[in-house]
């Protein structure tokens, strides 16, 4: 296991544990190793404004192995959370239908 995939674990867990509003937080990583993806689902906005600020603690352990490029944002994403992402330019997708078969 590599150091990045040890932090991703140790970053998960503490998710896990914290963010009652997580529902998925999934990290991929390119087959040149060159980008991570993390593709991340929460049940409404205060749970996305709650994990900006809790996984801060792991900033210093994950800056090494990652330089923040875009975000994207899909489903109905509240004024507060549309605020906080502004100074990115965060794309917002809002949800018109969708269809969940996993379990």
């Amino acid at each position: 296991m590599t150091e990045l995939q040890k932090v991703v674990k140790e970053l998960q867990g503490h998710c896990l544990s914290t963010e009652k509003g997580m529902l998925q937080y999934d990290w991929y990583l390119s087959e040149n190793d060159d980008t991570i993806k993390a593709f991340e689902t929460y049940a409404n906005s205060e749970a996305v404004l709650f994990h900006f600020d809790n996984y801060k603690a792991f900033t210093p352990k994950l800056s090494g192995a990652r330089v923040f490029v875009s975000m994207e944002i899909f489903g109905n994403a509240s004024e507060e959370l549309r605020q906080r992402v502004k100074k990115i330019n965060v794309p917002h997708y809002t949800s018109i239908s969708s269809l969940y078969k996993l379990k």
